[in-house]
């Protein structure tokens, strides 16, 4: 009998053994995550001190909905009675001493007329690009540009057009004089 005592101490002793071996591994375990999770916390807080440490050259702006350009569909339609609408591409290099005109006439005239850009080179306008201008129309859907033209639009109608550099410069100098 002494002999079953002994061998059943034995396997209670092992038992022991292996559950404090298992438990030791279970700690080891913890511990090793523990530790990974520490080092990416403290490798995520100096990355982030460093980059609110270093100057920022960026300026940020607020996004400003752009009210003066328009469609070619839209051009007969927009509020005011009366309006100018510059039709432009992006190869024409005066379009920015029009656009330059067009904003000091309308800071520099009292009641000065509104005016709108449509910049033919968007993909939404490109199919009113011809060889030739059609500006006698009535149907925004009829209308042809051939190159930069300055449309002076009331009630819905153009009553004058100016096309070329030289016509839309004499226009705009008489608008700011």
């Amino acid at each position: 009998m002494n002999k079953t005592n002994k061998n059943k101490s034995k396997k209670k002793n092992n038992s022991i053994f292996s559950s404090d071996n298992e438990m030791a591994k279970l700690i080891l375990l913890i511990i090793i995550v523990a530790l990974a999770f520490g080092i990416f916390y403290v490798i995520t807080l100096f990355v982030v001190k460093k980059d609110k440490t270093e100057p920022t050259t960026e300026q940020t702006t607020e996004a400003v909905i752009q009210y003066q350009k328009i469609l070619v569909s839209n051009i007969f339609s927009q509020n005011p009675e009366e309006y100018y609408v510059l039709a432009y591409t992006s190869n024409d290099e005066y379009v920015e001493a029009y656009k330059n005109n067009l904003t000091y006439y309308a800071m520099a005239v009292d009641n000065s007329i509104p005016y709108y850009f449509i910049e033919l080179d968007n993909s939404l306008n490109k199919s009113f690009i011809a060889e030739k201008s059609k500006l006698n129309v009535t149907n925004s859907q009829d209308i042809r540009f051939s190159q930069t033209t300055l449309l002076r639009i009331k009630e819905g109608k153009i009553i004058s057009t100016y096309e070329g550099k030289d016509n839309i410069t004499g226009k705009l100098d008489r608008m700011t004089k």
